[in-house]
């Protein structure tokens, strides 16, 4: 009679605020999650409970289609994974969580179009047995596409790459002028220097002819002589 009456539930609620928080486990997922048909896509669940694991933890996906609000159960887990044995997922569905490390995830293969959808993960892990399902929506793609920031991380890696090329461009180019210049000034003062030791040298020649005494003629020498 009292646990009808919502008067003496709300007094409950307000002397023993602890037991409303026992009972409830906080189940967390993926989102919205991409992947492409043909392949196979883990589907990320964990969970938090108040109580510690137990042989009593179940966990249990169903899946709702984009144009039904139905929901049909696709895998069930108590001590071992029990798999579709029928359905739109009969042999595609495989346990890939850790019930001791609080993971109650699933791996779906060989996707196909029409697996577009809602994957809801519940938990029960007694004495916590409420809890809001976990949400993934799966979308199932010819071709992965790119986020935004995706696509804005690859222009600025683009733009960054063409700046570095520009920049090692310029410098082989001046580093090009720079060793041209030099091996001109080095050829120009090796003719220098060339040219120098020629004129040198044919000064001494020229001083050498100057200093150099005549010859005597043979007439001149008799006649001193006599």
């Amino acid at each position: 009679m009292y646990s009808q009456n919502p008067i003496w539930m709300l007094a409950l609620a307000l002397i023993f605020p602890g037991i409303s928080g026992v009972a409830a486990v906080d189940i967390y997922t993926s989102g919205n999650v991409e992947a492409r048909n043909g392949t196979e896509k883990r589907l990320k669940c964990t969970f938090q409970s108040s109580s510690p694991v137990s042989k009593r933890t179940t966990v249990t996906w169903h899946f709702r289609h984009p144009d039904s609000s139905n929901e049909e159960s696709v895998f069930y887990y108590h001590e071992e994974p029990f798999p579709p044995s029928g359905g739109r997922f009969k042999d595609r569905i495989s346990w890939s969580g850790n019930i001791w490390k609080k993971d109650g995830s699933i791996t779906i293969s060989n996707l196909q179009f029409t697996d577009n959808g809602t994957f809801l993960c519940s938990v029960k892990n007694p004495p916590d047995v409420h809890g809001v399902a976990g949400e993934i929506k799966l979308s199932v793609v010819h071709k992965v596409t790119y986020s935004e920031m995706m696509i804005l991380g690859i222009v600025i890696g683009c733009a960054t790459g063409l700046v570095v090329l520009i920049v090692i461009a310029v410098v082989g180019i001046q580093l090009l002028r720079k060793n041209r210049a030099q091996q001109e000034e080095e050829e120009m003062e090796y003719v220098e220097e060339k040219e120098l030791n020629y004129e040198h040298q044919n000064g001494m020649e020229l001083q050498k002819s100057d200093y150099e005494p005549e010859p005597l003629m043979e007439g001149s020498e008799t006649a001193a002589v006599s």
